[in-house]
């Protein structure tokens, strides 16, 4: 199946967030640099498929075999209503994906983060189903919001931080090795 990391928040985007290029100067402050924002995707999505078996890990779902970062991304034009998204096929083994499901028939925090999380609001329209039922349906019938669900589903079973550690581990080795091979130059005029 494919995802993007809209539907599984392992990568938090670009803007103001920790994949800013950062370097400094010689009094210890922060320098802006120029480089090629497609460069830089290509090797943000370049690093998390290095990371393939080590997110199948950490997630440690029973449900998610296989995840394979294919190097594709997406930006939009304007940052106010979404953000960088990279892609990636995630095999799942559809019996355990219903097993687990069923096993949040009675736990009510899933209830409450479906219906906190994912009930649309004015400003907000929601594609993810905000109760278990809707949820169930949506794995069982391979519904349209399929995907969604699985999302909300896996972030739910892994928290936030699980999430989030991902990301720093990621980011920790893109940016130790030279912003995954991202090209940038200073501006002559801090030269």
């Amino acid at each position: 199946m494919h995802f993007n990391t809209n539907l599984l928040p392992i990568f938090s985007g670009t803007y103001y967030t920790i994949w800013d290029i950062v370097e400094y100067d010689d009094n210890g402050d922060e320098v802006e640099v120029d480089y090629d924002f497609k460069d830089l995707m290509r090797g943000i999505a370049s690093e998390y498929a290095g990371y393939n078996d080590y997110i199948v890990k950490e997630l440690n779902l029973p449900y998610i075999t296989k995840i394979k970062f294919d190097g594709g991304f997406y930006s939009p034009r304007e940052y106010n209503f979404s953000t960088d998204c990279l892609d990636f096929d995630m095999t799942i083994n559809y019996r355990e994906l219903v097993k687990a499901v069923k096993g949040l028939k009675d736990d009510q925090e899933f209830k409450t983060y479906l219906h906190d999380h994912f009930t649309s609001y004015d400003g907000f329209i929601s594609f993810t189903p905000n109760n278990y039922d809707d949820i169930l349906s949506e794995i069982l019938t391979k519904g349209n919001e399929f995907d969604q669900s699985i999302s909300a589903i896996t972030t739910y079973l892994v928290g936030e931080k699980c999430l989030q550690d991902i990301e720093y581990e990621v980011h920790d080795s893109w940016q130790g090795n030279g912003y995954g091979g991202t090209d940038y130059t200073y501006p002559t005029d801090t030269v």
